[in-house]
């Protein structure tokens, strides 16, 4: 009867571990964020990449997203109306993703 209930028991954990662990192992982690919202780390970024992170400097109205060369660099340039009422130039670098620049447009 001992060894019988030890069984049970052991078979009742492990199926217990069995269904946990996956669910466990496919959640998400807090600080995920989209990789679209997120240059690679080593890869060029697409002009949509670039214009989504310009949206969240300068929440409001795309109204040119252009490759351009700035300062010396091979970027996207996004133009935004902004909801603050100012036009804002936004300068990625197409190879990694860096803001080269960011200023109001006058």
């Amino acid at each position: 009867m001992i060894v019988r209930s030890s069984l049970l028991t052991a078979l009742a954990l492990t199926a217990a571990a069995a269904f946990t662990v996956p669910a466990i192992a496919s959640s998400p982690a807090k600080d995920a964020t989209p990789a679209a919202s997120q240059p690679a780390a080593t890869g060029a970024i697409t002009k949509e990449q670039a214009i989504e992170m310009a949206l969240k400097a300068h929440p409001g109205e795309v109204t040119k997203a252009y490759e351009d060369v700035h300062k010396g660099k091979k970027t996207w340039e996004v133009k935004i109306k902004g909801k603050d009422g100012k036009n804002w130039k936004t300068y990625y670098e197409i190879s990694t993703g860096t803001l080269v620049d960011d200023k109001e447009d006058k």
